[in-house]
């Protein structure tokens, strides 16, 4: 946008008076009308004027707001970088003393392969990372997030399959018995995992060529069972249960296999569950 073009036009004594705004002509009245009409002409010319240069601070300024936006989000770091340390609390929930130092083990590529307490804050962990340099307790926990729900969901529809490649052999056939002897009585299981809370590292060690972690999941769940008419047989599918359970996962690490395999699942404390969305296989 550039400045207007005023320009009075060329013409007789009693020709038009007026100015040009790129290629618009705008008369404003009579050479002939005196003082009067040529003052009116003048506001009329300088109310023009203002109201572009005003248009072209405005711009400017919504140009300049634009820029400092894009930069205030576009300049900065989301989330978790390369170089960044995981903190052991985040990972466990243990408070540290202040003098535990976190180490992050880095491969000759540089991608992160581990986060550590050097100073006993929890040696399981550290363990399990020098016996497996693949391992990330930050990793594992984003899997045991979704191990969890998985677990609960092919339960609840059956799906042997999925359990049997998330499950150790002594706990597929606890399931695989309980599944089976909902089949027998024409039972449906409906399970609504509505919030995980809190899934936490609570103790983790090398035992042989295995390595163990014990996880606490809080939750609230839903769960009820049917029967083949859809009549409500126990539990109730419109209420959540605050829970709180602990799972142990295993993996062996001299294996290419990467999965970790629930191999305990303890019983639940906090709300009663009338239908139990998940097995126990220990007292």
């Amino acid at each position: 946008m550039s400045a207007p073009d005023i320009a009075p036009l060329a013409g007789s004594a009693t020709a038009k008076r007026g100015f040009r705004w790129g290629r618009f002509t705008i008369h404003f009245g009579n050479a002939k009308l005196g003082r009067r009409a040529q003052m009116r002409a003048f506001i009329f010319e300088a109310h023009l004027y203002i109201t572009f240069m005003f248009d072209v601070v405005l711009f400017a300024a919504i140009a300049v707001i634009a820029c400092v936006a894009f930069y205030s989000v576009l300049g900065k770091s989301v989330g978790r970088g390369s170089d960044d340390a995981y903190k052991p609390d985040e990972l466990s929930g243990a408070k540290g003393d202040g003098e535990a130092d976190v180490v992050a083990l880095r491969q000759a590529d540089g991608a992160l392969n581990a986060a550590l307490v050097k100073a006993g804050h929890s040696p399981g962990l550290t363990a399990i990372a020098q016996a497996d340099p693949g391992f990330s307790p930050a990793h594992f926990i984003d899997g045991a997030k979704s191990a969890y729900s998985m677990i609960l969901e092919a339960f609840a529809s059956g799906d042997r399959d999925t359990l049997r490649e998330l499950l150790t052999d002594d706990v597929y056939a606890v399931y695989d018995a309980a599944i089976t002897d909902r089949e027998n009585q024409d039972l449906v299981q409906t399970t609504d995992l509505g919030s995980l809370r809190t899934t936490q590292i609570k103790d983790a060690r090398v035992d042989g060529k295995m390595a163990v972690i014990r996880v606490l999941y809080e939750a609230d769940i839903a769960s009820a069972l049917r029967n083949a008419d859809g009549e409500l047989v126990n539990g109730d599918p419109d209420v959540l249960s605050s829970i709180s359970e602990h799972w142990t996962y295993i993996r062996d690490i001299g294996s290419d296999d990467p999965t970790w395999r629930l191999s305990e699942v303890e019983p639940s404390e906090g709300d009663e569950l009338g239908s139990d969305p998940t097995p126990d296989t220990s007292a």
